[in-house]
């Protein structure tokens, strides 16, 4: 399980790509303009604006067809499965 926090982004916005073990997840979060009527100064933005790039390597073992993602709550979730082959199992004496 991946998760990636990106609240205020639209989930039409989020690239998420899978290429040679490796999971890119792109996207950009739009900058608030202040009112137009208030005459404001920001001095201190805790929420950054702008484009985002993350990339993350994965194991050799995954199964490329079984990546799921999901968006909610500004919270983008990414599901991804191993192989069956590959995954542990307990083998009996005979």
């Amino acid at each position: 399980e991946i998760y990636a926090f990106a609240p205020g982004v639209e989930p039409a916005s989020i690239d998420v790509h899978l290429e040679k073990g490796v999971l890119t997840i792109i996207g950009e979060r739009p900058s608030l303009p202040p009112p137009a009527d208030v005459q404001t100064t920001t001095h201190i933005d805790e929420r950054f604006s702008g484009r985002f790039r993350r990339v993350v390597s994965l194991p050799d073992d995954i199964d490329p067809n079984a990546v799921r993602a999901k968006y909610r709550d500004g919270v983008l979730q990414i599901s991804i499965q191993r192989l069956e082959a590959t995954q542990p199992r307990r083998i009996t004496i005979e």
